[in-house]
């Protein structure tokens, strides 16, 4: 099955139904469905075809989802933009991905003009907005019909190629298959109990895996309604859930801390919830155990990559355990190894490889970066994670991430954790930083409560009395946030720059 049959039949068995409502307006299955083949039909007349690739790069808009699967129905391989990204970012995105139209809105309109002459792949410009020189969005689909294009399209050709958050050098576009997609979703809707009479409060960017891959593929694979924002804003996500009666929420860490910084945050009566979902990053238990007893829910953690979709997820019945994103979705089969490729034992940390129908089918135009991202058929994710004995992961950093000091390893995210217990922190983040003696020293960025003032010494006194000598951060400096990804990663790269400015002065 591919994605664009099983929404298709999505939208045969909801067409009545509320698909969207996004800022007062609202949007049947029905009109989501005739409205996305006018855009495909008006695509195909512009002269795209099977396996071009079409960008988006706008913000949350109602005509982001017409666009998203309009160019799914004519065939076209969707690349989504993150918004906040430039002109030398966006350069490397359209040419790496040869990408040949674009729905862009107004506020990026001037990226794409300030780099222009050096997209070469790019021939057509659409834009919410009218605007005189380039085609209106209302104008694209003004004269299109809107029955179903006759494309014929496969469960193995190309659907969405999402760009990674280029850590490391340029970012990589990830391949995804309309069956990598399809069967990742049939698994989240076994695993989260989804059902066409949920309804979910989406407020993550539609340029992610996790806005568009989950929250609205997810949502349209299973007939559920989406109350869709531009963006989030967390005085008005609890009020939101209240009116529309919303069943489920998914978001990042940072939008759970927000929630329980507004002060009407016990007001609401959010009873209609039936999950509040997290991912992107690692939830603190700290943050965890807040929200639980401030709501009575404990957040359901989950964990995902671009390249696979989701792959793990704590369960929707039965206890969460705090610091794991729990166990592996149906179908997915995980390896846990050590840099010789030999399976480590269960406790013990190592290198995270996956193999599964939602892996996939490698970087875009990269063949020297896919020969090094396999082993064997099985992903290597460049994360580092353990097993504990029901069976449930945590992840304790990314390989590049690991700091060894003095010969032996110090993992970020069990620092991270042990100071996010002390009662003054909000949230802190770890990195390595060089030292003379030990090679790698540990320091610590970290940011406190509001209206909450202590001395570095505190945090030393606390970590001293639960870490190892050589875990301690020999470093800590209090700042007022971290640096972050509109998905609420920490850029651990800006805190590694920073921490190499301090000491270079």
């Amino acid at each position: 099955m591919t994605l664009v049959s099983a929404f298709n039949e999505s939208f045969w068995h909801n067409a009545g139904k509320a698909a969207i409502e996004f800022h007062g307006m609202k949007i049947s299955f029905e009109q989501l469905d005739k409205t996305s083949n006018k855009v495909a039909n008006a695509l195909i007349r512009l002269g795209i075809k099977k396996g071009d690739r079409v960008a988006q790069f706008l913000e949350n808009s109602i005509e982001l989802p017409f666009f998203f699967l309009g160019a799914l129905k004519a065939g076209a391989i969707v690349v989504p933009i993150n918004t906040f990204y430039r002109d030398m970012e966006l350069d490397h995105i359209i040419n790496n991905s040869g990408a040949s139209l674009i729905l862009v809105d107004n506020e990026r309109l001037k990226v794409i003009e300030s780099c222009r002459h050096r997209l070469k792949s790019l021939k057509k410009i659409i834009t919410p907005e009218d605007n005189p020189r380039y085609i209106p969005f209302s104008q694209l689909i003004k004269d299109a019909a809107d029955l179903k294009p006759q494309v014929s399209i496969g469960a193995q050709d190309g659907a969405i190629i999402f760009y990674t958050s280029g850590t490391t050098g340029k970012s990589k576009g990830a391949l995804l298959s309309h069956y990598n997609v399809e069967s990742n979703l049939k698994s989240l809707k076994e695993a989260w109990r989804w059902k066409a009479g949920d309804r979910l409060f989406l407020a993550l960017p539609l340029y992610h895996i996790h806005g568009l891959g989950v929250g609205l593929c997810g949502s349209l694979y299973n007939g559920a309604s989406i109350v869709l924002r531009k963006k989030f804003i967390a005085e008005e996500a609890l009020p939101l859930i209240q009116q529309h009666r919303c069943t489920m929420m998914m978001g990042v860490p940072t939008m759970y801390i927000k929630i329980l910084e507004t002060e009407d945050r016990k007001k609401c009566d959010i009873s209609s919830i039936r999950v509040f979902i997290s991912g992107s990053a690692p939830l603190s238990s700290e943050t965890a155990k807040e929200f639980r007893e401030t709501f009575g829910h404990e957040i359901l953690e989950r964990a995902g990559m671009s390249e696979t979709m989701m792959n793990f997820s704590n369960p929707y019945d039965g206890p969460r355990k705090l610091g794991t994103v729990g166990k592996p979705l149906p179908g997915l089969q995980v390896r846990l190894v050590d840099k010789r490729f030999r399976d480590v034992p269960r406790g013990e940390a190592g290198d995270l490889l996956i193999r599964g129908p939602s892996v996939f089918k490698g970087y875009w135009n990269a063949p020297e970066k896919n020969n090094g991202s396999f082993y064997q058929g099985w992903f290597i994710t460049g994360d580092i994670a353990k097993e504990d004995e029901d069976g449930h992961y945590s992840f304790v950093g990314r390989s590049r991430d690991m700091i060894i000091s003095g010969g032996l390893k110090v993992f970020p995210r069990e620092v991270e954790e042990l100071i996010d217990k002390h009662p003054a922190v909000k949230e802190s983040a770890v990195v390595g930083v060089p030292d003379k003696i030990f090679g790698e020293s540990v320091k610590a960025y970290i940011v406190l409560k509001n209206g909450i003032s202590i001395g570095v010494e505190d945090i030393q006194r606390h970590c001293k009395e639960h870490l190892a000598s050589y875990k301690k951060p020999r470093y800590i400096e209090i700042v007022p946030d971290l640096p972050k990804t509109a998905t609420g990663k920490v850029q651990k790269t800006v805190l590694q720059e920073m921490a190499l400015k301090s000491m270079s002065q």
